[in-house]
């Protein structure tokens, strides 16, 4: 029958045998207490909580050993639980607070505190709900959200379904190097009501969790409000390269070079997308240099059309927003005499076209 080590005379039993050498019967079993007073806080930052706990009882007689924590947290709805291990006693970590929060904590004692195996206390749970008022109906709807260029964020909604005429909503965000929560200082505005707001210039949002609000407010009845998470870098709209120079060899090679769109984002961010069409036919390529090599693939055709687009790529960001399209510009195959002030050889035409 095994030995349970539950009380604080057997710690100390157990850490004298460490000390001075004695031999532990393997049937003797090492317990460990869970984290105490585990719980979540919301300090007011639209989803950015504070999963906090105290050390277990009894941890003094383990000065000697690495005690660490196994936490668990997720969203109620979501099948997957994130996980890490940490000495600490505090984590923080954006959550959807559209739904509730469970997280579960535990301790670990390392193996050569334990007679060679690691040891577990049982789990201490905490579970955190933002208090709801309003129908699910008086949400906003729609909520697009768009970084232009990496220097202005713009976002918009359509409001609730079937709400009163006096409705109006207020968007409020934060991220970490904010001391506080922010109102919007500039709301897009229909019919007197707020749809929308362009943020000021923001100071180093990017590759940061951007917590967003937007509740409201109606004198006949309560309005629910809606959270959202933005990585700002993830939602980039930049700008489609304005200049393109063309240069085509014996009518059918041609070098594509484009200018690199304008404003702050890193030239080694961007991905470029070509829409080529040529007698009716059209296709598509992707480089990441602002640069390309192609062979027409209807030498007797004598116009090809093109157009240029941008988006931030893999190496800067997880996804993007498409630019708008270049206008479309078109080389032609000029008659022969046009062309025949160059040089004897190989005939090379260079054209040069801004977009407008």
């Amino acid at each position: 029958m095994a030995f349970l080590c539950l009380d604080i005379s057997c710690l100390y039993i157990f850490l004298l045998c460490k000390a001075f050498g004695c031999t532990l019967a393997s049937n003797v079993e090492i317990k460990v207490n869970p984290p105490q007073n585990f719980e979540i806080v919301d300090p007011g930052y639209l989803g950015y909580l504070y999963l906090q706990w105290q050390p277990p009882l009894a941890v003094d007689n383990f000065k000697e050993c690495t005690i660490e924590y196994e936490l668990k947290y997720r969203n109620v709805d979501s099948a997957i639980w994130k996980t890490i291990i940490t000495k600490n006693l505090h984590y923080k970590y954006g959550f959807d607070l559209n739904k509730g929060v469970e997280a579960k904590i535990h301790t670990l004692l390392s193996a050569h505190c334990a007679n060679g195996s690691e040891v577990q206390s049982s789990w201490s749970e905490a579970t955190y709900w933002k208090p709801e008022q309003g129908s699910l109906e008086t949400k906003i709807r729609d909520m697009d959200c768009i970084y232009y260029n990496w220097q202005y964020l713009l976002c918009s909604w359509k409001p609730g379904i079937g709400v009163h005429f006096d409705t109006n909503y207020s968007l409020f965000y934060w991220y970490e190097g904010l001391d506080n929560v922010l109102q919007c200082a500039e709301y897009i505005k229909e019919n007197g009501k707020n749809i929308g707001c362009r943020f000021p210039k923001l100071e180093s949002p990017e590759y940061k969790d951007f917590f967003i609000c937007v509740n409201g407010s109606s004198e006949s009845s309560p309005i629910r409000s809606s959270y959202f998470i933005f990585e700002l870098q993830n939602i980039v709209k930049p700008l489609p390269p304005d200049y393109l120079s063309l240069t085509v060899k014996n009518s059918f090679d041609i070098n594509l070079t484009w200018s690199i769109p304008e404003g702050p984002i890193p030239a080694r961010c961007f991905i470029y997308e070509i829409l080529f069409t040529e007698a009716g036919r059209s296709w598509m390529t992707n480089t990441i240099e602002n640069e390309m090599h192609i062979t027409r693939a209807l030498n007797e055709s004598q116009e090809l059309c093109f157009l240029v687009r941008s988006k931030v790529n893999i190496y800067c960001s997880d996804d993007g927003i498409w630019s708008e399209w270049s206008d479309e510009h078109c080389w032609e195959d000029f008659p022969y005499e046009e062309r025949s002030f160059f040089s004897s050889g190989d005939t090379l035409l260079t054209y040069q076209f801004p977009f407008t």
